[in-house]
């Protein structure tokens, strides 16, 4: 992650559970720990598009798809701001029936116009 010129690191391991819906869509969901916060995460997974839902005190659904902006709202304790993801890179390789994957996400954040951050997500996972 890049802000205002400083890059921050976080690296996660986390056990998680893979369901697939009778629908076909497959979703990675986990607890992600940091500190004394633990937010549940899910990823929405599909070769060609990710979503991102994040829920606790901040609220977030990003959707990821390559050379697409998205627009959504992140909800804090104040009220809700409206975002535009921008989708730099979505590179998904994934065996889904051996439950096994790797997705990285290079994107970025608006607000008003203005550059929030580039963020990148790598996540890795397996049976």
């Amino acid at each position: 992650m890049t802000q205002d010129g400083k890059s921050d690191h976080y690296h996660f391991e986390e056990d998680g559970q893979f369901v697939t819906l009778e629908n076909g869509q497959h979703y990675l969901r986990y607890v992600e720990h940091q500190g004394s916060q633990a937010t549940p995460v899910q990823f929405r997974l599909a070769p060609d598009e990710i979503h991102l839902v994040r829920s606790g005190a901040q609220k977030t659904h990003f959707r990821f798809a390559n050379g697409s902006e998205h627009l959504t709202h992140y909800q804090t304790e104040y009220g809700r701001i409206a975002l535009r993801v921008v989708t730099n890179r979505l590179d998904a390789d994934l065996n889904l029936a051996a439950i096994a994957g790797h997705v990285e996400i290079r994107y970025q954040l608006l607000m008003q116009d203005q550059l929030i951050g580039n963020y990148q997500i790598q996540l890795q996972f397996g049976a």
